[in-house]
């Protein structure tokens, strides 16, 4: 299995979505995209049944085989856009999530051809648990602040505009905690902060805990809000953006309980 299949995929997914979105939000026409629409459904279902024939079970949810098709669901469940992002987001997701994962970890240990395909198979088996026993988790269940911020860049496309912004509002609410100067920032501001020698904001009386949280909001600012942290996540996708987002809500939620 070369992973420039999975890449191609996820690259096809994230187009598909893309349309699905912008022809459910007014953005665009479905006369405009739907032979596009109609050529990626086609490549993703043919790309699906190579892993299928490899071994590995990827479920292809989306039963539109058309932007009509889609039209028709969408205008009788959804009344709002926001449903219908939340839909087509989770639409994908046990295809997305495991390709993404696997891909990443590929990139980073260089994983044997073998044992890529054996990970996905894994992955996309566990993926397919949660979706049906798991639960759902939305936009609106992330700290207000991060939504306030982040919402319209996310259910634009923005992804990493999304992410940068939610560890802004993390970053200023450090900031704001104690009443540091504008200029302070980035790791430099988390270490002034949280540093577990004297904390001016505790996150934990425990001296060990408290250096974890010290480690957690510096390597959460230093990756995510520097552009080599961006690239090397490769977040173009919905899925890995709204992770991120969850982490920002985390942290503001930790600091909201702050002493």
């Amino acid at each position: 299995m070369d992973p420039r299949q999975l890449e191609s995929l996820l690259a096809n997914i994230w187009q598909i979505q893309s349309i699905m979105l912008s022809v459910s939000t007014g953005e665009a026409t479905i006369q405009e995209k739907e032979d596009e629409y109609i050529q990626l459904y086609l490549d993703i279902t043919t790309e699906i049944d190579v892993l299928v024939r490899a071994g590995v079970i990827l479920p292809h949810n989306n039963p539109f085989r058309s932007l009509w098709d889609w039209h028709g669901y969408w205008s009788s469940k959804f009344p709002t856009y926001a449903s219908r992002r939340q839909y087509v987001l989770e639409l994908y997701a046990p295809l997305v999530n495991p390709l993404e994962s696997v891909l990443y970890n590929q990139r980073l240990d260089r994983t044997e051809l073998k044992d890529l395909a054996r990970g996905l198979a894994k992955l996309a088996e566990t993926q397919a648990e949660y979706s049906i026993h798991g639960f759902q988790m939305t936009l609106e269940g992330l700290h207000p602040k991060i939504v306030q911020r982040c919402r319209s860049l996310f259910e634009t496309g923005q992804y990493d505009d999304a992410i940068f912004n939610a560890m802004n509002v993390v970053e200023e609410e450090v900031r704001n905690k104690i009443s540091a100067h504008s200029a302070d920032a980035g790791v430099a501001l988390i270490t002034k902060a949280l540093n577990p020698g004297s904390p001016l904001v505790s996150l934990s009386k425990n001296a060990a805990e408290q250096d974890a949280a010290h480690s957690l909001y510096r390597g959460a600012i230093g990756w995510f809000k520097r552009a080599v942290g961006l690239r090397s996540l490769n977040s173009s996708g919905p899925v890995k953006a709204f992770e991120c987002l969850a982490l920002g809500s985390l942290l503001m939620g930790m600091l909201d309980e702050a002493t």
